[in-house]
């Protein structure tokens, strides 16, 4: 249960670590662009000759210049940013790898496997397969008799590059949206940036899709927002509630003592840690039934382990019914566990009680050790 490899690394340098892998990405990405640049015209013109228009010198125009070279340069970063994906997914996942749990590394993986992989492949299908069917049957159905038809190619670009820009928008949103919820940043069960990200998503669809999705950006947007959303959402929940604790030394000296106070609600039997109730430089993990939860049991050793806490505190129960195997691996890196036994405590149900009782607790195992 005990992570031998694992670091301790301060949350301001792991958030700096990474700023900049994205920075560096955001370099790559614009660099990778100015080569796809000198290939892209080649690309655009071999795909036209995929559309089903007939005689493509009489019914394709381009009426105006500029829009042919914002096409161009929008396909240079979208297939940049395609490039640079799976170099960004392995270097998120050996960021994110060595504080996960295993099934939250395995969810993540799938992430960015699906991310990577099969979106970018889902993409290029729509363009070679889905596109080319899509333009057949409009032109079926808008066959005019007597009547000549002529195609802005920049138009038909327009709408092909904002439905890939949708759905890049939607990888990059919904690894984020992981990103901060495995980072512990999370609130009443909401990712702490989700609003941002998602409002960020929005914006950044309905200000940049191509004038061709006209009446429709708020409508994808919205969309958009919730695919990410429910798809981040579904990543299972730190299992202590945060995966980030501010541990100091409460008493220094040969034996310092750095303690936890785990609040476990006892399969919702035992009444919750007030808010703010625990000291500043205590870990504060919380629980929903430590001694049935094994997953739960694994993020407390791992906890104890990293932060070299030397006292734990339950707040529901004696101690009693925590599993031995738990206080074997405590035990192994030389910390005690303990419980307050609120369960069985009148005096539980307010606050004010649970707060003095927390702050005595606290002070009462400085004070015997220092006995």
């Amino acid at each position: 249960m005990e992570h031998p490899s694992a670091k301790r690394t301060d949350l301001s340098n792991h958030l700096s670590e990474l700023y900049s892998i994205f920075r560096q990405t955001i370099l790559l990405i614009l660099a990778i662009s100015l080569l796809w640049s000198y290939s892209s015209d080649s690309l655009m013109t071999s795909w036209l000759d995929t559309l089903p228009l007939g005689n493509h010198s009489l019914d394709l125009s381009i009426y105006s210049p500029f829009d042919w070279l914002e096409m161009k340069w929008a396909i240079s970063i979208l297939l940049s940013i395609l490039t640079v994906m799976p170099l960004l997914s392995i270097r998120l996942q050996r960021f994110a790898s060595p504080g996960l749990m295993p099934r939250e590394r395995s969810w993540f993986t799938m992430v960015l496997i699906f991310s990577t992989f099969v979106l970018p492949m889902i993409t290029i299908l729509l363009w070679w397969m889905g596109f080319p069917t899509l333009v057949e049957a409009a032109l079926a159905a808008d066959n005019l008799e007597g009547v000549g038809s002529r195609y802005d190619a920049a138009s038909i670009f327009g709408l092909a590059i904002g439905v890939s820009w949708i759905i890049v928008c939607i990888i990059l949103s919904t690894v984020t949206l992981s990103l901060a919820r495995l980072l512990g940043m999370v609130d009443d069960g909401h990712t702490r940036l989700r609003n941002r990200v998602l409002a960020i998503l929005g914006g950044a669809l309905i200000l940049s899709l191509p004038s061709e999705f006209e009446g429709l950006r708020i409508i994808l947007a919205f969309c958009s927002m919730a695919i990410a959303d429910r798809i981040s959402s579904s990543l299972p929940a730190a299992a202590l509630g945060s995966r980030y604790f501010e541990v100091k030394n409460l008493q220094s000296g040969v034996n310092p003592i750095r303690l936890g106070i785990v609040d476990c609600g006892c399969e919702g039997a035992c009444p919750r840690v007030p808010l703010g109730g625990v000291p500043v430089g205590v870990a504060s993990p919380s629980c929903e039934a430590l001694c049935l939860n094994p997953h739960e049991q694994e993020a407390l050793a791992d906890l104890v382990s990293q932060h070299s806490i030397t006292n734990l505190l339950v707040t529901g129960c004696d101690s009693g019914p925590i599993p031995s195997e738990l206080k074997r691996s405590l035990q192994s890196v030389s910390c005690t566990i303990e419980g307050l036994g609120w369960l069985d405590e009148p005096r539980a149900e307010s606050d004010e009680w649970k707060r003095s009782s927390l702050t005595h607790s606290t002070q009462i195992r400085i004070g015997t050790t220092l006995d």
